[in-house]
């Protein structure tokens, strides 16, 4: 690999513009204290915060609400639905991959599932073959 890729660089750039702003924004805010006069940041941002006291006292009226048994109601809702999500995405993927002869033939061994030979890859594998052969 040669150098730096471009996608680096782009990440790299965001970070350091996006520093350089927080750090604008904090002297701004020191000097806004100090002196006791409005920003620039604050003038623009003035008009907005009824805006946001709005939504953060709507946050707050929600988590009041909030018990240890509705908080477990709630985790097991949540858990519920991510599960089943989840197991959506395992089904699909299990659907295709026995689509697959191979992928098929792979999800039979591991299930225990074909022949097991003389020469199989372990040595358990190896005693139980040989345990089926003096059954016979």
């Amino acid at each position: 690999m040669r150098g730096i890729p471009r996608v680096m660089y782009t990440t790299i750039s965001i970070f350091y513009v996006s520093l350089i702003g927080i750090v604008a924004l904090i002297l701004l805010k020191r000097r806004e204290v100090l002196t006791g006069k409005q920003s620039l940041a604050s003038k623009l941002g003035e008009g907005s915060d009824h805006i946001f006291a709005a939504f953060f006292r709507g946050i707050r009226r929600g988590i009041s609400y909030i018990n240890r048994h509705t908080f477990i109601a709630l985790a097991q809702w949540v858990a519920f639905h991510v599960l089943v999500h989840v197991r959506k995405v395992y089904v699909e993927i299990k659907h295709q991959a026995l689509q697959n002869t191979h992928s098929k033939k792979v999800i039979d061994m591991v299930r225990g599932k074909g022949e097991i030979k003389k020469h199989g890859a372990s040595f358990y594998l190896r005693r139980i073959s040989g345990d089926e052969e003096k059954k016979k």
